[in-house]
């Protein structure tokens, strides 16, 4: 099966601190592991038929509930830790809040990186860039990568966030001068960012947490460790953000909701204003006919 032309897939190696694209085998087995010394591969799946994905990954020798994961259409965030083998599924698409975002599944073994996409990622192209550009700063060993994709996915979620803290602001800033501007759908379309945003952010903090528990042996190294530590630490973060939106939300839809009852009020004593001034002219006209 010649998979460079039925994956979108691309292959980088590790080569004296830097990491370099090479062309990806035509035919792929399980003597070719040994070739490239540290590689990775970086799998776009979103289009892909589950058994290729799989025919690709056979020759890898993963744990068979690890491949059973990596070639699954349902996205389970968390991790699974085996001997020297590593699966990590992480939410990778904060800056797209939409009703199905994608994930990113990432199998780390001692020698091999291997990312499956399940939707677009441009942020993820962008990192990778940076990485191979001419000026890039080194990069000494697969786990290293691991951690600037996860740091990287941290910051997506801070950005995300911060575009909705905006939008809180501007609707709260618009609310004060002109109550009548915002409508419920803006108020309904805002709760249904944050909902997704929320999940993504617990779900994250979640495989960051699961990743810093494993007692997997390629990421024992003490640096490696304090590494992880700091990527929970920022999920930690990311969570009390997103809770402290979602009550600032509440706030405002409790204001949104005053400011409709006071406009009604307003409406039903001009009403009765106009009754008084209309009703005795009513009677009078009915009373002379």
């Amino acid at each position: 099966m010649v998979f460079r032309d039925m994956l979108k897939i691309k292959l980088y190696v590790l080569d004296s601190g830097r990491l370099r694209e090479k062309p990806v085998p035509a035919i792929w087995t399980t003597e070719d592991l040994g070739k490239y010394g540290y590689a990775w591969f970086d799998i776009d799946d979103s289009e892909q038929e589950t058994v290729v994905l799989r025919s690709f990954l056979l020759p890898f020798g993963l744990h068979p509930l690890v491949l059973d994961h990596c070639v699954g259409k349902k996205n389970s965030p968390g991790v699974i830790s085996y001997e020297s083998e590593i699966l990590v599924e992480v939410p990778a698409s904060f800056d797209q809040l939409v009703n199905d975002p994608a994930y990113l599944r990432l199998v780390l073994r001692p020698n091999v990186l291997v990312t499956i996409r399940t939707g677009p990622m441009p942020s993820l192209d962008d990192l990778i860039q940076g990485m191979i550009s001419e000026n890039a700063p080194e990069v000494h060993h697969l786990p290293q990568i691991v951690f600037m994709i996860l740091d990287d996915l941290a910051d997506l979620n801070v950005r995300a966030q911060i575009e909705v803290r905006d939008e809180i602001a501007r609707m709260a800033k618009a609310l004060v001068e002109d109550a009548s501007s915002i409508t419920a759908a803006d108020l309904t379309g805002l709760r249904q960012q944050i909902d997704t945003l929320v999940s993504l952010t617990e779900n994250q903090s979640y495989s960051m947490a699961g990743l810093d528990a494993s007692d997997n042996e390629t990421l024992q190294d003490p640096h490696q460790k304090a590494y992880l530590q700091d990527l929970v630490s920022e999920a930690e973060i990311a969570q009390r953000g997103i809770y402290r939106l979602e009550s600032r939300l509440n706030d405002l839809n409790a204001y949104y909701q005053m400011a409709s009852s006071d406009r009604v009020d307003r409406r039903l004593r001009m009403l009765t204003i106009l009754s008084v001034i209309t009703l005795p002219l009513g009677i009078k006209q009915v009373y002379w006919e």
